[in-house]
Parts: C-alpha cells; structure tokens; sequence
C-alpha cells in the first residue's frame, strides 16, 4: 500500500510539472526567459535529489527532470529582439 501512495503522488507530480512546462514555454518575453530560467532550475535541483533515492522510478524520473530542466533553461536564453541577425552583413 505504501508503494502505491509514492507512485499516486509521483504520478501527481508529472502531471503538475507537466502544466508549468506547458505554461512557462507558452510565455512571451521576458516572462518566457525568467519563467523558462527558473523553473529549469527548480526542475534540475528536483532531478539531482531525486536521484539519490536510489529506487528504479524516482531515478528515471530525476533523469527525466534533468533533462526537461536542461530544455527550459535553453527556451530561457533564446532572445527576445529577433529582427536583429548579426550573421548578416550589411554594407554601410
């Protein structure tokens, strides 16, 4: 019975952080940048604890953590001005 308590609340979890996943990628701007930045990192801290747990599924999902946490620290760092190309050159 205690197993399946875990696995109801881990389950309950991946749902909740799939929402704010959904939510901060949706965001415009600066938002997008502070929202993605910050929940990516709240995502990696949760992904490194859970991985001293030591238990088959909380490892894999600390692994996955970590990975989306990676994605949403790299949706934070895309920019904002896109009309500027500085792989383009102008002739002055």
């Amino acid at each position: 019975m205690e197993s399946f308590v875990k696995y109801l609340l881990l389950v309950l979890l991946w749902v909740f952080g799939a929402q704010l996943y959904s939510f901060a990628v949706t965001l415009e701007g600066v938002e997008k940048q502070e929202g993605c930045q910050k929940l990516g990192i709240l995502y990696i801290t949760i992904g490194i604890v859970s991985l001293a747990l030591r238990e088959a599924l909380p490892v894999v999902s600390g692994l996955v953590l970590i990975m989306l946490g990676l994605r949403l620290v790299s949706h934070g760092l895309d920019r904002i001005n896109k009309k500027t190309f500085i792989d383009r050159y102008d002739k002055d």
